[in-house]
């Protein structure tokens, strides 16, 4: 019953809306004739924040306009390269190379204010376009920028205040809008070709541009825009030497203490393969060891593990020299573990700065004048991407989950068994550790993915009302494929064929049923001897596919009503009706192989607004407007929200300026749908239970389970209330300077419990085999916490900018500068608890930020040289150091030294520079030829091996992991 009146609720409203539209535009037909368009309207223009046009592009709120020529002189590829590097962007941002976060290598994203990418609305001509697939963090949802055409774009528009009074939901950080061209003549074709200082990352690309028919001279235009490109991988193994970049094993050479330290990214501080030692009998901690590619295996009587290659291996009744002999060639590390262990840091072997990553861009609009009031538009836009990532291997005792959320512990399940060839203690089953990088490879994902937007409508002024309507869709769609996915019923037949084992194995499997009798797995020096027929029984790719889909029309309405002393009044109405919707199904083999991601969701709601804005001209000097939306939300509620701003001009060149809104961000299917899940790890807690029953401290205190997180239903919007308060001041002609505070309270966070909470109230599942007192129930192996609103957070920084050109005559050209510059004042965020956490220049908030962090300063200074057919560009972008802490409360450094000194010294990341140059020349009327130089001096980015979104530096730092970049092209217009 439920399901049909949602149905008929959904049919009833876009039905209504769409015959409005079209009723609306029925009607404006017929009284176009006696419309007259106003000359006062002619020159104005639309910013981006308001819906009143306007001859004054300057308003109340901040809004930095970026040009098509500005990306140009940064040598930038993409748009999602070149907003990246914007100051208001900042933690919490999803770089291209972010290969290791949820959302893989397949798309980017921005985050204004360092408040999350979910936090940013990211608009196309002023339209909603369905965001990506995955959610970073399976939580924070956001639109792929990589699916901007780069040659079809004519500026962009960064709105630096609340925006939910005129946009709806996600716009609290500020607006992104990306305008494209609209009429477009010609046909220009470029190709350009990038390559590192190191001859890897090589990156192609071409574009194609034709536009016939001009709007103003034929009364339509056609444009098409297809872009194609390709970003070859950059490993970590091809940067060796280039400082912290690729380096997870920190326990060697770094000065850590290789038996504990940071373990954020790694499997164990002194590298794969570490045998931990400590100060008893055996000089080693009981069942202990991380997975070795010649295999660790456990005595099976002293429960401590030995390296299959160590000629002291106790109790070993088989010896394997060829094991060490193996170890040595293939490993990159020195071999110094006091337990014989073979070190190799196998990230550094295996791991990618950058992914493979293919891309296609189609775009199209055509516009049609039908008269002197109406115009008619459509554009298309198709966008490809293809991606392939590379990480840590699968081993055969990594746990697996199972569609309910449970994670499965294979620890002590995978063993050699007592035949095995390649066990030394044959003649029992002993456990193994072992890490197949040699073997079986690399674990890998690849993705495909595809996005596709429609819109068509009507713009034009009848009886003195400027109106725009539209239709729209969008959808983006992707599957993954987890490629070479370990058959854990087919791994434990291979490793220890035991009857049970290889029954499980032949009824799950026809592939290894198929196996002749007694074939095994062979493991580290004797891989080579496995058949291709075991590979095919015991590997198996699998795949998810899922989508994001977006649809609906709108209609908005503006006109001057009316004069005050300062000029006409500007009024504008609208409506909008939305339909979103997206899924993200479980893996299909999730339960049945191993190194599967437990992460799903899904959900659709419908979504109807309303607003109203008013533009008050009150003198000459005093320009007041104000917003007023009401949004309702099918899953989660109603929203209203609204604006005032204001405007002063002290003096003729000088204008104070101010804004506050209030704004809300409605959760999205990840965060309320109760069908969503997504693991993580990394938090650490007591079990009490465990204690209780008198289990060592050791095994029940400070334990880190896997948690799953689970959307809630009962999820409410977040709300916020921001403030903006600045200066524009036109110094001179020339010469301009913006300045703006702001701050932005959010309330009603949903954030994941507190784990503590789940483990105390029992939400958790245990291995009762894992039991060493009477009444132990065993050790954790998962913990269920939910989404709740239930923090305040509290941002605030002030923004710079400042331009200015120099006329140097005498055929000399002009030269021209710019600074930007954002400094973070705070970043607070305080739980129900009223326990305040305050992460601004440190390391934190790393449920927002991905651990990026939070500096206190970004700056960006540029300058170009124009004279005649010449163009050079200079770029200085400027990442502030911060606190190697999570919060400015903590007493002690993120990360210490084995002698208990500060890591990095000072406890800080320091802070990171790059200069960045171009060049392009017009050798003929219609030919240019530029180039571009990252990252000029080679600098090397620091050591952050806190973050998890790289191995050993930070994301934001990428061009220094990579180095000099080189990019060369050519431009021609027929």
């Amino acid at each position: 019953m439920n399901k049909d009146r949602h149905k008929f609720r959904h049919t009833v409203i876009f039905r209504a809306l769409i015959a409005a539209t079209c009723g609306t535009a029925s009607m404006m037909m017929a009284h176009q004739a006696m419309a007259q368009q106003s000359s006062s309207s002619l020159g104005r223009v639309e910013i981006t924040g308001s819906n009143i046009k306007r001859t004054d592009a300057e308003t109340a709120s901040p809004v930095q306009v970026i040009t098509k020529q500005e990306i140009d002189q940064s040598g930038k590829g993409t748009v999602a390269e070149y907003l990246q590097t914007l100051t208001a962007d900042a933690q919490g941002s999803v770089p291209f190379t972010y290969g290791r976060g949820f959302s893989g290598a397949t798309s980017s994203g921005i985050s204004l204010r360092g408040l999350g990418a979910n936090a940013t609305l990211v608009l196309i001509n002023g339209r909603r376009v369905s965001s990506a697939v995955l959610a970073d963090d399976a939580q924070r949802t956001y639109v792929d920028l990589n699916q901007i055409p780069l040659e079809a774009v004519e500026r962009v528009e960064v709105l630096k205040d609340g925006a939910s009074s005129i946009y709806g939901s996600d716009a609290v950080a500020g607006v992104v809008n990306i305008i494209l061209k609209k009429n477009f003549v010609g046909t220009v074709v470029k190709a350009t070709y990038g390559v590192s200082q190191e001859g890897d990352g090589n990156e192609p690309r071409i574009a194609i541009t034709h536009g016939m028919g001009d709007l103003d001279k034929n009364g339509w235009n056609l444009l098409l825009n297809a872009e194609f490109g390709k970003k070859d991988p950059i490993y970590y193994r091809d940067r060796d030497g280039r400082g912290p970049v690729g380096v997870s094993a920190i326990g060697q050479g770094w000065g850590f203490n290789p038996n504990t330290g940071p373990t954020n990214n790694i499997p164990r501080a002194g590298g794969n393969g570490w045998i931990p030692t400590a100060n008893n009998a055996a000089g080693r901690i009981n069942n202990s060891a991380a997975p070795s590619f010649i295999g660790n295996v456990r005595n099976p009587s002293t429960l401590n593990y030995y390296s299959r290659g160590d000629a002291a291996g106790v109790g070993f009744t088989r010896t394997f020299p060829g094991a060490q002999a193996y170890c040595n060639a293939n490993a990159n590390l020195p071999q110094n573990n006091p337990a014989g262990g073979c070190l190799s840091d196998v990230w550094r072997q295996v791991g990618q700065i950058q992914p493979e990553h293919q891309t296609s861009n189609f775009f199209g609009r055509f516009t049609k004048q039908i008269n002197a009031n109406m115009e008619a538009f459509a554009e298309v836009g198709y966008y490809t991407s293809e991606s392939r990532v590379t990480g840590l291997p699968l081993a055969p005792s990594g746990g697996f989950f199972t569609p309910e959320g449970n994670v499965i512990s294979r620890t002590a399940v995978a063993q050699l068994g007592a035949t095995h060839p390649d066990n030394p203690y044959f003649g029992t089953a002993a456990r193994l550790q072992y890490n197949p990088v040699f073997d079986l490879g690399p674990g890998v994902v690849s993705s495909k993915s595809h996005s596709t937007r429609l819109v068509a409508g009507l713009k034009g002024t009848v009886a003195a009302w400027d109106y725009d309507t539209a239709i729209h869709y969008s959808e983006a769609k992707q599957t993954d494929t987890s490629e070479n996915r370990i058959n854990w019923r087919v791994a434990d037949a291979l490793l220890n064929p035991t009857a049970a084992n290889v029954a499980a194995a032949r009824a799950f499997s026809p592939a290894y049923a198929a196996l002749p009798a007694g074939t095994f797995w062979r493991i580290g020096e004797n891989a080579s001897l496995n058949s291709p027929e075991m590979y095919r029984a015991l590997l198996q790719n699998q795949e998810r596919s899922g989508f994001s889909r977006t649809y609906g029309a709108d209609l908005k309405v503006s006109r001057e009503l009316g004069k005050l002393d300062g000029g006409p009044i500007g009024v504008a109405f609208g409506l909008e009706a939305r339909h979103e919707a997206n899924s993200l199904p479980l893996y299909t083999g999730l339960g049945n192989f191993i190194g599967l991601s437990l992460t799903t969701y899904s959900g659709d709601r419908n979504i109807v607004a309303t607003y109203g804005e008013v533009l008050l001209p009150v003198t000459k000097k005093l320009e007041l407007n104000g917003a007023l939306r009401y949004d309702r939300y099918s899953d989660a509620g109603n929203s209203v929200t609204p604006k005032i701003g204001a405007k002063f001009k002290a003096l003729p060149n000088l204008a104070l300026r101010g804004t506050f809104a209030e704004g809300f961000r409605a959760p999205s299917s990840t965060e309320n749908s109760a069908s969503s899940m997504a693991a993580f790890g990394g938090a650490t807690v007591d079990d009490n239970a465990r204690c209780a029953a008198g289990v060592p401290d050791a095994l029940c205190k400070g334990v880190a389970p896997t948690f799953v997180q689970r959307g809630n239903p009962s999820l409410e919007p977040e709300k916020s209330k921001s403030w903006t308060l600045g200066a524009v001041w036109d110094i001179t002609p020339k010469t301009s300077l913006t300045v703006d505070a702001w701050q932005i309270k959010r309330r009603g966070l949903p954030v994941i419990e507190d784990p503590q909470a789940a483990v105390d109230a029992g939400r958790v599942t245990r291995d009762p085999a894992t039991a060493v007192t009477p009444g132990d129930p065993g050790a954790i192996l998962s913990g269920f916490v939910v989404f709740q609103n239930s923090a305040e957070s509290l941002t605030r920084g002030i923004d710079l900018e400042a331009r200015h050109r120099w006329d140097l005559g005498n055929g000399y050209g002009r030269f021209t500068t710019g600074l930007t510059w954002t400094h973070l004042l705070t970043q607070r965020v305080t739980e129900a608890s009223g326990t305040v956490h305050d992460y601004a220049g440190t390391h934190g908030d790393c449920n927002i930020t991905n651990c990026i962090g939070s500096p206190r300063d970004r700056i960006q200074l540029t300058g170009t040289w124009e004279m005649g057919a010449w163009r050079l560009g200079a770029n200085v972008n400027y990442r502030g150091s911060m606190s190697n802490k999570f919060e400015k409360a903590d007493t002690s450094c993120a990360q210490t030294l084995a002698d208990g000194t500060d890591f990095p010294g000072g406890c800080k990341v320091k802070a990171f520079t790059t200069l960045d140059l171009s060049a392009a020349w017009k050798f003929r009327q219609n030919t240019e030829i530029f180039g571009s130089i990252q990252n000029v001096f080679d600098n090397k980015p620091p050591a952050d091996f806190e973050t998890y979104g790289a191995i050993g530096y930070n994301p934001l730092d990428y061009s220094g992991a990579i180095g000099r970049f080189f990019r060369i092209g050519i431009r021609h217009k027929f």
